[in-house]
């Protein structure tokens, strides 16, 4: 990898300590031009940051940003609702506490049961129930509202992407300029609201196992499904959220969609490798793998536990917000079974004590918190069982690990989507799982080469970039932090309405337009004719000495047609001395139809064809 620089090289970090040293009598001014620059480069910057999301993998990266930030001298304060394991310096976590029990019981139940028996274990109700009641917890809560009246001032937000209506309040409260962390990959919400173009055609909807490739029925369903997603949320906003929010932050506070697109940058936590090429604006970087990281040794009992299997193992988990205790019975027993039938051992996490599951065969390990990253990294794991949840999915593909996907709720089914297109995954459905699935599948990537190959292969290319995605966006929170909101990279497109992106006006506009030329054109072609039948003499209408004339002057140039021929215009009747005596039925019938015609030309035509026929 290449080093990263922005004020310095990627090792440099600000120090507060320093060894004594006698000092010279010019050192003071080179310190203070240290500091100067230092601070130049945003050094000492205070960062707000804000995520609403309901599961702890949003707050992953936004925690990682925030100690790559102090590692460089700034100060971070984060709101979210998952209270730290310890306190960690330069890094002030405010959980209100009505916050944090709101979201420990929005996912306290059997999300496989339900998904299990066919069900929306989210349904879209819920999620629109848990955007007000969450924005509406937090900013009544006293933490809460003591930050907001503390008269603190924040120089730049970061915001998650996802549920991201409150935080912009506190943004406009604050009146700072904020970015977007977005930690749902396969959400382009807030990124088209930036102005990056997002077409429904190969935007998959997050919450349904659509790819970027696909056929017209697919399409047909994605559409609705998009299309559907922003009525409802525009509508919700509109009527219900900005009424509850303006009750904070006053009735000077803009429309939550205004505040939305006046974004400085968003860091996308995907990669083409990983989610699908995208077409950004400048103001988009993508981090994904941004906590990813080379792997650490086990703890001896975990290490104990692989080492002493020659076959390898299996790590099976389902997530932070999945709690596997609460499946239901059939379920674990199905897991059961089928782990006991494999010749790996199994790590397992699982949320109660050991000595709670009583049947639990002698390959399997339970455990209430596993370093996920490490087991990945380890190099006698076979294969990977989880649920199939973004940062799950990243760290699979980062260590090269294929895995068996049961998607629940939210992003996981378009990420398992994802895995199988690019081949190093296999999904299975809880509605129809059984045992022999269970076990076909896990032995199935564990025996087919072509599962590890390809992610592998994948691997390779997550990895295959210029710099760390955290040190990206380091430099990118900086850079916006150092340019006073960057807003020169924003797009005026941000600003059009869906008529005026699409050009949906403009087609419009061609259409009336062009509708409007084939009717005046029509028009004038019959003005046109009216105007030739009325000034064109009919030759019916010619006096009797006109005709005479006529007559003779067509005798004299139509002599080498058939000797002396005559031609009665009057009649329309075409005679010959001697050549034409008769006319046959069908040359009567021609004359008859000359006879008939109103206008010049049909008689022109018929004369022309009775001409043929003598």
């Amino acid at each position: 990898m290449f080093g990263w620089t922005a004020c310095g090289p990627e090792d440099e970090k600000p120090s507060v300590t320093c060894k004594h040293r006698e000092m010279h009598p010019f050192r003071w001014v080179y310190a203070v031009s240290a500091v100067l620059v230092w601070c130049r480069c945003g050094g000492g910057s205070r960062v707000l940051m804000v995520t609403m999301g309901g599961t702890k993998s949003h707050k992953i990266p936004f925690l990682e940003l925030a100690r790559g930030l102090i590692s460089r001298g700034h100060n971070v304060t984060f709101l979210n609702a998952f209270p730290p394991d310890a306190e960690e310096a330069g890094l002030e976590e405010i959980t209100p506490l009505n916050f944090v029990f709101y979201v420990r019981n929005y996912t306290n139940w059997d999300l496989l049961g339900v998904r299990m028996s066919g069900r929306e274990a989210v349904p879209p109700a819920d999620v629109l129930r848990y955007a007000y009641h969450s924005c509406d917890t937090v900013l009544s809560d006293p933490e809460t509202r003591q930050l907001m009246n503390s008269g603190r001032s924040f120089d730049l937000a970061i915001l998650d992407g996802a549920y991201p209506e409150c935080a912009l309040g506190l943004a406009f409260h604050f009146r700072a300029p904020f970015m977007y962390l977005n930690s749902v990959a396969f959400y382009m919400g807030s990124v088209s609201y930036g102005g990056s173009p997002a077409p429904f055609s190969v935007t998959p909807f997050f919450a349904r196992p659509f790819t970027d490739d696909m056929g017209f029925i697919d399409r047909v369903r994605n559409t609705v499904y998009l299309t559907g997603t922003e009525i409802v949320h525009s509508v919700f906003i509109s009527w219900y959220l900005e009424a509850m929010m303006k009750n904070y932050f006053g009735a000077s506070m803009p429309r939550v969609f205004d505040m939305a697109k006046n974004v400085s940058f968003i860091l996308q936590n995907g990669h083409a490798t990983v989610t699908y090429p995208r077409p950004y604006l400048p103001n988009v970087a993508e981090i994904a793998c941004i906590h990813c990281r080379p792997t650490k040794p086990l703890p001896k009992e975990l290490e104990q536990f692989v080492s002493g299997s020659e076959m390898g193992f299996i790590y099976v988990s389902m997530g932070s917000s999945v709690l596997t205790a609460k499946m239901p019975e059939v379920l674990r027993m199905t897991f059961l079974r089928a782990f006991a039938l494999l010749p790996y051992r199994v790590i397992w996490k699982w949320e109660t004590p050991e000595n709670s599951v009583l049947d639990l065969p002698s390959n399997v390990l339970l455990s209430r918190w596993l370093p996920q990253q490490d087991i990945l990294g380890h190099n006698k794991i076979r294969a990977f069982v989880t649920h199939g949840g973004l940062l799950s999915m990243f760290e699979t593909v980062y260590h090269g690990v294929p895995v068996v996907t049961m998607p629940v709720f939210c992003d996981h089914d378009a990420n398992s989507a994802k895995a199988v297109l690019d081949g190093y995954a296999l999904m299975l459905q809880l509605e129809d799982l059984t045992t022999e699935k269970l076990v076909w599948a896990i032995n199935e990537v564990i025996h087919d080469p072509k599962y590890r190959e390809g992610v592998r292969k994948r691997s390779r290319l997550l990895r295959d970039q210029p710099e760390h995605p955290l040190n990206r966006a380091i430099y990118w929170t900086e850079y916006v932090l150092r340019h006073k909101g960057a807003y020169h990279l924003q797009s005026p497109a941000k600003e059009h309405s869906v008529l005026q992106y699409y050009l949906i006006d403009v087609i419009i506009f061609c259409f009336i337009a062009g509708y409007i030329c084939v009717k005046l054109f029509i028009k004038l072609n019959s003005v046109a004719i009216r105007l030739l039948i009325r000034f064109v003499p009919n030759p019916q209408s010619l006096p009797e000495e006109e005709l005479t004339r006529r007559k003779t002057k067509l005798k004299s140039e139509g002599s080498g047609v058939s000797g002396n021929a005559g031609v009665d215009f009057r009649n329309g009747l075409v005679a010959s001395n001697g050549d034409c005596v008769a006319m046959s039925a069908n040359g009567m019938k021609m004359v008859n139809a000359v006879r008939t015609a109103t206008s010049p030309l049909k008689l022109i035509q018929g004369q022309a064809k009775t001409l043929k026929l003598h």
